[in-house]
């Protein structure tokens, strides 16, 4: 499925040329290489969980293009693009055989920025996506929607893994 929503988003980037569409392009094929090698989950959420987590990986997809010609604001918004995305490569990179899209336990990372930011993936991508609501105003939205979601996810994550 990641694979298909890099897909969209490599649409996206031809259609907007805005390098978030390009990161979350990068991020897709990245976390489909790792979903393959992925450890088995111990334990899983729910479905419904399952079904919300896919929805919030899709969000990003449906931001609205620029309203702006601003070239600064095109530059604080691909700024907070690349420093977002970076966190969430180097949570990326610290999950390894861990990661997932629906809550589940594959074993607790403590290491790396996990040490210091308990979800910086969630963390990562509300600073990128936060570049496309200062270039459209209309993003305000999709954005409280993903955020709230980022929530829900970190906390359904803590409660599945508080035993381990």
């Amino acid at each position: 499925m990641m694979v298909g929503f890099g897909i969209v988003a490599f649409y996206r980037w031809q259609q907007t040329q805005l390098i978030f569409f390009l990161l979350l392009v990068l991020r897709d094929f990245a976390a489909g290489y790792f979903f393959f090698k992925r450890k088995p989950a111990q334990s899983k959420g729910p479905r419904t969980l399952t079904i919300l987590a896919y929805a919030s990986s899709a969000i990003p997809l449906l931001y609205f293009g620029s309203t702006v010609s601003s070239k600064a604001l095109f530059l604080a918004s691909d700024l907070l693009a690349i420093v977002g995305f970076l966190i969430v490569v180097l949570a990326t990179v610290e999950l390894g055989t861990s990661i997932g899209i629906s809550p589940a336990n594959r074993g607790l990372v403590r290491s790396g920025i996990y040490r210091y930011i308990k979800h910086p993936m969630y963390s990562g991508y509300a600073v990128s996506e936060f570049g496309l609501v200062i270039l459209n105003p209309l993003n305000m939205a999709l954005f409280i929607i993903s955020v709230s979601l980022y929530a829900f996810r970190a906390k359904s994550e803590n409660q599945i893994l508080k035993s381990f």
